[in-house]
């Protein structure tokens, strides 16, 4: 009986931190989705003194995100994102509109991917 209590509690604890660091994903997740949304518009708009302020804003969201899922997530997508990043920050610093869209919305897609691997979940298990 005690060792199906001892079980019980550590699924509660696992699946507890799931969720936990499910939520602070999301949180980090929907900063960096809004920064690229606002970095989006200023693009169209051809506002690139705007898109150098939310690039600059994305780099120190960036490197806080980066931080706290290096350690939790899987390193290729993490890595794939670091680098979809880094080339939507290049093509906006050259001023490349139909570029820089692309690489937003590559960006964004990508995210969405890595958000979702989070999520506590069968499917993510097996």
């Amino acid at each position: 009986m005690k060792t199906i209590w001892i079980t019980v509690i550590l699924l509660v604890i696992v699946l507890a931190g799931s969720f936990v660091l499910y939520y602070f994903t999301s949180i980090q997740y929907g900063a960096l989705q809004d920064n690229l949304a606002k970095m989006g518009k200023a693009v169209e708009r051809e506002d690139w003194e705007g898109a150098r302020r939310e690039a600059a804003r994305l780099r120190e969201l960036w490197r806080r995100c980066d931080a706290f899922w290096t350690p939790i997530m899987d390193h290729r997508q993490v890595d794939r994102l670091d680098e979809s990043l880094t080339r939507t920050l290049h093509v906006v610093e050259q001023r490349q509109k139909e570029s820089a869209l692309l690489e937003i919305a590559v960006a964004r897609r990508i995210m969405r991917r890595v958000k979702d691997a989070q999520l506590p979940s069968l499917q993510n298990i097996f």
